[in-house]
């Protein structure tokens, strides 16, 4: 069966630093199936990093192992972690950037650190090895040492009273398209957004050449966006940013 490990980081391509990681991945085991999900997350923003993890690593086959590392507390106290959950595993750092994908069956391991690692890149150290160890069917347990005490933060939750729905931006898409914690599964008729009006379609092609609108989007959201435009640009918003919708529910 093919072996995957996905990548995520905020590491960019300048650098060596992605490269290292796949090459201390390939001395364990030269067989298996990178993919990078993406190395353009904003640096340190675990936020967005622990979004796009819950958008994507249910794309991936069960036993997929999800490597993700955003890790401005490299070399501290934090912990290094592999967490089961949903059929998949996770590698990375301690820090919150698993929140969206725990559950209560999650099973969260302290991996076993050695001495004659370096203290900023942990990533090629620490995380890409374990990762590649689990491919090569190493169990959590032979790696770590199962917890109960971990960092994690939740979700923004909208709040609803009567017929509005008060919910905030809470990722932005390279497309510049806005991407609202209110769920799709919500019926809405219109959104607001810094005094602005918008409509909901069907599909970006529904609005006209530099329309803002708001359709359902594929990371199971509302989304704002624009035909032909960028969306964050013209209405000067960012992640936090407040939206309010309205459904025709009272």
């Amino acid at each position: 069966m093919m072996k995957i490990i996905t990548f995520l980081s905020d590491f960019r391509y300048n650098d060596w630093f992605v490269a290292a990681v796949k090459g201390e991945i390939l001395k364990i085991n030269n067989s298996v199936v990178i993919v990078d999900i993406s190395h353009t997350v904003h640096p340190h923003d675990i936020h967005c990093a622990a979004f796009i993890l819950k958008c994507v690593y249910k794309d991936f086959p069960p036993g997929t192992v999800h490597l993700s590392v955003v890790d401005p507390g490299v070399g501290s106290e934090r912990k290094p972690l592999i967490v089961k959950s949903d059929g998949y595993y996770f590698v990375g750092p301690d820090n919150g950037i698993f929140s969206y994908i725990y559950n209560e069956q999650s099973e969260i391991y302290a991996i076993k650190i050695t001495d004659g690692m370096s203290s900023t890149f942990h990533a090629r150290d620490v995380f890409g090895p374990v990762a590649a160890k689990l491919t090569k069917d190493k169990k959590p347990e032979d790696l770590g040492i199962k917890i109960r005490d971990f960092v994690t933060f939740g979700f923004p939750q909208p709040q609803r009273k009567a017929d509005t729905i008060c919910g905030e931006i809470v990722y932005v898409d390279y497309f510049g398209n806005c991407i609202t914690n209110i769920e799709n599964s919500t019926h809405i008729t219109e959104l607001h957004i810094k005094k602005n009006q918008i409509a909901v379609k069907n599909f970006y092609g529904e609005g006209l050449p530099g329309e803002i609108i708001c359709v359902r989007g594929s990371s199971g959201y509302y989304e704002i966006a624009c035909n032909r435009g960028n969306a964050c640009n013209i209405l000067h918003v960012k992640t936090g940013t407040k939206v309010v919708a309205h459904t025709d529910v009272k």
